[in-house]
């Protein structure tokens, strides 16, 4: 089993990632901006690190002897300045797995449309390109709406049929979106590596 590095472990995903991984056997470090968080888990056999993308110094401790590093983390939450920061995270983040001779990497990013009009899904992909271009092999999975407890957009949905009966919404609010299971996810993100294509 590879040494796996999940970027993020205080996310949805991560936190959902971390005991998948453990429980197939993987050696997973988990890391967060502020390693507190991750404390009360209950995520016995993992090693928990302080990094943060945006501080480049962080990021060799966390990613020495790494096969596998999973990039889930984003600045949405920021404000307008994200996809700048997110741009610099994974610059940052694409160097230091570089010189650490990380094998490779699985970035989740979002499904992207022809000419995304949307800031956030534009960002999602110059996120992708730029862990791309560091030097080492990347794979990237790219989700829509992801249903599983938790997951803030499928809550937010649930939550409106739940408490509105009927709604009237202008035809713009109309948009067609591919679902995938948490479960399916965590499946795909722990397989992958094991692709030879990246």
């Amino acid at each position: 089993m590879s040494n796996r590095l999940v970027f993020g472990a205080s996310g949805y995903i991560g936190g959902n990632l971390v005991p998948y991984l453990l429980g197939k056997g993987h050696s997973v470090r988990a890391t967060a901006r502020n390693v507190e968080v991750l404390q009360n888990r209950g995520w016995d056999g993992a090693m928990l690190a302080e990094a943060d993308a945006l501080q480049a110094e962080t990021l060799d401790a966390a990613l020495q002897n790494i096969d596998v590093a999973y990039y889930l983390v984003h600045s949405m939450a920021a404000g307008e300045r994200f996809p700048e920061l997110d741009a610099s995270a994974a610059h940052n983040f694409a160097a230091a797995a570089k010189r650490q001779n990380v094998r490779r990497i699985i970035y989740l990013g979002g499904l992207v449309p022809e000419a995304p009009q949307s800031t956030h899904l534009r960002s999602r992909q110059e996120t992708g390109n730029i862990l791309r271009a560091g030097g080492v092999p990347v794979t990237e999975i790219r989700a829509g709406m992801i249903i599983g407890p938790g997951s803030a957009a499928w809550e937010v949905i649930r939550d409106l049929v739940n408490h509105l009966p009927f709604m009237i919404t202008p035809r713009w609010v109309s948009s067609r979106s591919t679902p995938i299971a948490l479960s399916d996810l965590l499946r795909y993100l722990e397989r992958a590596p094991a692709l030879e294509e990246t």
